[in-house]
């Protein structure tokens, strides 16, 4: 626009006013797009952070289950459904837990 101004002023072109709106809307990508990266850094460490508290909440509340079984001796009937609460807090922990299945739309069983 600098080497132009002459020429596009001429034509009607307010090259001083075009040059600060085309800077403001490009610094205001920018500022977005900055923000932006920073909220995925945010979101990536705050991932590990829970990822790391969940497993520790999972060994704290597994070792609870296991005083719980030694508690009960560990053969007895009550013994054995704490040890099921275990596994299936194990299977919810790693991703192996049975999946609802899916319920049909109301529409689709007319």
């Amino acid at each position: 626009m600098d080497k132009s101004k002459d020429v596009l002023e001429k034509g009607g072109m307010n090259v001083t006013v075009t040059k600060a709106t085309v800077t403001l809307v490009v610094e205001d990508a920018k500022a977005a797009n900055a923000q932006q990266e920073s909220l995925k850094a945010q979101l990536k460490a705050q991932t590990v952070l829970t990822e790391a508290k969940m497993h520790h909440a999972y060994v704290v509340v597994s070792g609870a289950i296991d005083m719980m079984m030694a508690a009960v001796e560990k053969n007895s009937p009550q013994a054995k459904i704490f040890q099921r609460m275990r596994s299936k807090i194990k299977r919810a922990n790693d991703g192996t837990a049975a999946q609802p299945l899916p319920v049909p739309a109301p529409e689709a069983t007319q």
